[in-house]
């Protein structure tokens, strides 16, 4: 066959569903299978996508469900059989994905926690004004400590204080979440503040500050006290960056 034959004459193509080529056009195609070979395959690759579709829905329902029982009904009472219930799977399909109850409390709480800061990464219209910015990361950082993961997060914590293993799961997640959270606050206050010497100063003392606001909520929920709190703060954190440190 000449070059310009190739040039002029389109390849030769088969359609494998209509017109059913023999073994001797597929080995030409480079195919090596019968149709019924091609097939089967076709059908392991679809059986096996359904599976991992399943397996990542499966897993998603456990942690909700987890995430659900451990802020309603606390760590007492998030056990295995509590959150299999609530998730609506067996005891099988639960221990394959989370093969004990530590691991599956913290990767709930985790989950959400990790989801949640992702969501905040999203916001790209921040206020230009340096003073309306600072008021509007806080709120952003506030209302991340009404959220159920910090519930979930407060139960893990208490629970860890007499929990070894517990402990021992739970220090080294936090601190890879906590280097998230930090991140993520700097998107909030943007690279103007966040280049403020004193900036990681101010940071840690809104997130300390916020933390404690929050647990007082747990048994006392009072919007307007809660709110005048959040004014002090934004007010010291003005101060604080808004001002030359020198």
């Amino acid at each position: 066959m000449t070059a310009l034959t190739l040039l002029v004459k389109p390849p030769q193509r088969f359609n494998l569903w209509r017109h059913g080529p023999n073994q001797s056009e597929l080995t030409g195609l480079g195919l090596r299978r019968t149709l019924p070979d091609v097939i089967a395959s076709e059908l392991r690759s679809t059986d096996a996508r359904g599976r991992q579709e399943r397996s990542v829905e499966v897993r998603r329902r456990i942690l909700d469900a987890a995430v659900s029982v451990l802020v309603d009904e606390g760590f007492a009472q998030a056990t295995t059989l509590r959150i299999q219930e609530k998730a609506g799977v067996t005891r099988g399909r639960l221990l394959h994905h989370f093969p004990s109850r530590d691991v599956l409390l913290l990767a709930a709480a985790h989950h959400l926690a990790t989801e949640r800061m992702h969501e905040t990464f999203g916001r790209t219209e921040w206020p230009s004004d340096p003073a309306e910015r600072i008021n509007a990361a806080i709120d952003t950082m506030g209302a991340t400590y009404g959220q159920p993961y910090f519930w979930a997060a407060t139960e893990l914590w208490i629970a860890a204080r007499s929990h070894q293993e517990l402990r021992h799961e739970l220090l080294p997640a936090e601190q890879q979440l906590g280097a998230l959270i930090r991140r993520s606050t700097d998107t909030f206050f943007g690279p103007v503040l966040a280049a403020h010497p004193l900036y990681p100063l101010a940071r840690d003392m809104v997130h300390t500050s916020l933390r404690g606001i929050a647990l007082t909520t747990a048994f006392d929920h009072r919007p307007q006290t809660m709110a005048s709190h959040i004014e002090k703060l934004k007010i010291l954190t003005r101060q604080i960056l808004l001002h030359n440190p020198h």
